[in-house]
């Protein structure tokens, strides 16, 4: 940036005052002091304070005149994370339905974000896009009874700003009345509407939609919650609904306009880089615009160990398992429930689908126990599989058969999971219609991960300890009676094929954490009892929700582990790394042109960054899934804590190898698997069984 001459500050001083209101202001414009991009003084580095936060007063400043830059430029900012989009990229998109066509606007812009590295400062830009449905927040809560808490709208009569809906008060309406602040006086939200923003309520009778905006008061950082009420008629749903995003035609009509290859995203990038450089000379700010290549490391992938000493190729990150599980699987003492006009199908799937899978995989399949049901009534379900376990006992794993509502089969997973502690897996008849038996292949693999049998194995990096624990932690953002559902899996084997899971239910402002502790201390136990021997190093891998995460991570849950270490034996004290793991970051890779491709590309799977952008001196990013569609988002690791004697190679390369232990996948995933199972424990805890499960069940992926 430029530095302000004597003559520039004299000449600010000289501007005459500025009439407005009737009211006169001036300009007083006085010297501080100078501050340099790097410099300590201005960087916030206190990771354990209230106060943390990534970048320093240089980084903030930019961002600041950045952003005013572009909105005098006429773009519309939507939401509050910099991104700004052309009000002419706006193109609509018509999707039919089984209940009448539906009309999305999808629009094109960029984001930035100015960062502190460890040497320099970065500017990141990107594109972006934004779908926003023509259904107004009316439409919908009529069409779907008032259920509308926790999903977003978007206002277009406020610069677009987007509002998280926590619930809806039918006790008030536009003819309600409110304080306004500005004039001190009783007005009602109609009222208000029509002379703000000129906007003529029809319906006066609609109930309210009530946002909770959590601010911090000025000059004492203490937390506070203010109400904003918002008029349903004048709001606009954000994103697709589920019909939508189901519906192959639609994904693919959206995809159109908002999905880019890897060499068209670049390039978007480069011109935004060069628009927003050209504007910001005025500013004194100039950007580098040909500074954009930085140093990666590729990993090779990992040998992975199938059945019958045989080995998959994942040469390019995913592999294809046409070979026989690590562990013999029988299917012996299991049976299918289904409603007696699906028999012909249920009869057709055991033997001509699901039996010829399985034999893909070396499992064997006795004949099942075949329960026909005469409705679709729940509760008859239920009473009728309690008599027949009553007489023929408890099976090792139960299929479901049908084209079930949501409600049905919420309740037949929690009567299974809940109560009898056993593994099922529902077939839904519609899926097989295509890929019949590609789909059944996968229902087969999951049955034997729910029974705890091992599909593959990859080895393990040199120099890791063979007694090492891997833990993952995923929270849900959908919330038990206003409880956060954190998931917990963690390995209890030598080669990270078997696990403990169990979720930590607790209320937000729980800083002991004494669930996280015990469930850490049993699933040592499991391990104990699984191994004959106790780790001797743990490395955990905990999701980031957010820089205020940091802070979390660092108070409680690295004490609350080590608290739980002490709860299964006094003095325990394995070695421990401690990783906040954040995919919802900005940051994209590209990979140069090669001599068998001339075009830019996605990173290849086992790339690593970790220089030149990093902020500390253990972070990186990594690149592990094999992206052939669409502009591959790595991953970001955070070393919060660490005394192991894993060289920092050594860690990255174990991590990679995690990614690929995921057995829903055939290849890599973006993050560990431990922590990969501990997100679908958590959203499956809180979407479908609003409570923990049954302990026998603990030493079992029975959430896949």
């Amino acid at each position: 940036m430029r530095s302000l001459s004597k003559e520039d500050i004299d000449k600010l001083k000289n501007i005459d005052l500025i009439n407005s209101d009737g009211q006169k202001y001036s300009i007083d414009l006085r010297y501080i002091k100078s501050i340099e991009a790097n410099d300590e003084s201005t960087q916030n580095l206190d990771k354990i304070t209230v106060n943390y936060k990534k970048g320093n007063q240089v980084t903030q400043l930019l961002n600041i005149i950045l952003k005013s830059i572009i909105r005098e430029e006429n773009y519309l900012e939507i939401g509050k994370n910099s991104k700004f989009f052309e009000k002419n990229s706006r193109s609509d998109i018509t999707i039919p339905s089984r209940n009448g066509n539906s009309v999305l606007e999808a629009y094109k812009g960029f984001t930035f974000n100015v960062t502190p590295s460890q040497d320099n400062i970065y500017i990141m830009i990107d594109f972006c896009s934004r779908i926003i449905r023509k259904e107004t927040a009316l439409e919908y809560i009529t069409a779907n009874n008032n259920q509308i808490a926790g999903l977003s709208v978007i206002t277009k009569y406020n610069n677009y700003q987007i509002y998280l809906i926590d619930r809806v008060d039918h006790t008030k309406t536009p003819l309600s009345t409110f304080l306004n602040k500005r004039t001190n006086i009783q007005i009602t939200f109609a009222q208000y509407y029509k002379e703000r923003y000129g906007i003529q309520i029809r319906n006066m009778s609609q109930p309210l939609l009530v946002h909770k905006r959590k601010y911090r008061e000025a000059n004492t950082n203490i937390q506070k919650i203010e109400e904003v009420y918002l008029i349903p008629e004048i709001c606009n749903m954000t994103g697709m609904t589920e019909e939508q995003r189901s519906n192959f035609q639609a994904m693919r009509e959206v995809a159109n306009h908002t999905k880019l290859t890897p060499q068209q995203r670049y390039q978007s990038s480069i011109r935004n880089c060069k628009f927003l450089n050209s504007k910001a000379r005025a500013s004194g700010i100039q950007i580098d615009e040909n500074s954009n290549v930085i140093d990666a490391i590729q990993l090779r992938p990992p040998r992975i160990g199938l059945g019958g000493n045989r080995f998959a190729n994942a040469e390019k990150g995913n592999f294809d398992m046409r070979a026989a599980t690590l562990d013999k699987v029988v299917f012996k003492n299991w049976g299918i429930i289904y409603n007696k006009r699906d028999e012909k199908d249920v009869y057709d799937f055991v033997d001509n689908l699901f039996k010829k899978a399985c034999q893909t995989y070396g499992i064997t399949v006795m004949d099942p126990f075949y329960l026909s049901q005469k409705d679709w009534n729940v509760k008859n379900w239920i009473e009728n599989i309690d008599e027949d376990i009553e007489q023929n006992g408890i099976p090792e794993f139960v299929l479901t058969f049908g084209q079930v509502q949501a409600g049905f089969y919420s309740e037949l997973k929690k009567f299974f999971t809940n109560e009898l502690g056993i593994a099922s897996q529902h077939v839904v008849p519609r899926s097989l219609q295509k890929n019949g038996m590609s789909v059944t292949s996968k229902i087969a693999l999951q049955i034997a991960s729910k029974l705890g049998k091992r599909i593959w194995q990859v080895e393990t990096p040199a120099g890791v300890d063979q007694n090492t624990m891997v833990i993952g932690i995923e929270t849900s953002l959908k919330r038990i009676q206003n409880q956060q559902v954190i998931g917990v899996v963690a390995s209890i084997n030598k080669d990270f094929t078997q696990y403990f899971s169990q979720v930590d239910i607790r209320r937000e402002n729980d800083t002991a954490l004494p669930n996280l502790s015990k469930i850490v201390a049993k699933a040592i136990e499991a391990y104990a009892k699984n191994t004959k021997n106790i780790p001797s190093e743990v490395i955990v891998y905990r999701q980031g929700l957010g820089e205020g995460q940091i802070q979390q991570s660092f108070n409680f849950e690295i004490k609350a582990i080590q608290t739980g270490f002490n709860i299964f034996k006094a003095g325990f004290n394995p070695r421990l790394a401690f990783f906040q793991v954040n995919r919802k970051i900005g940051q994209k890779f590209y990979q140069q042109p090669s001599a068998d491709r001339s075009e830019i590309q996605n990173p290849a799977s086992g790339t690593i960054v970790a220089s030149q952008i990093i902020h500390n001196n253990f972070e990186f990013f990594m690149a592990a899934q094999n992206c052939n569609s669409g502009v591959c988002t790595p991953t970001k690791y955070t070393c919060l804590y660490n005394n192991t004697n894993l060289k920092e190679d050594q860690i990255w390369q174990f991590t990679y190898y995690q990614t690929f232990n995921y057995y829903n996948w055939q290849g890599p995933v973006r993050v560990p698997a431990a922590m990969k199972y501990a997100e679908k424990l958590a959203k499956f805890t809180s979407n479908t069984l609003q409570d923990v499960s049954n302990q026998r069940l603990s030493n079992s992926l029975f959430y896949l």
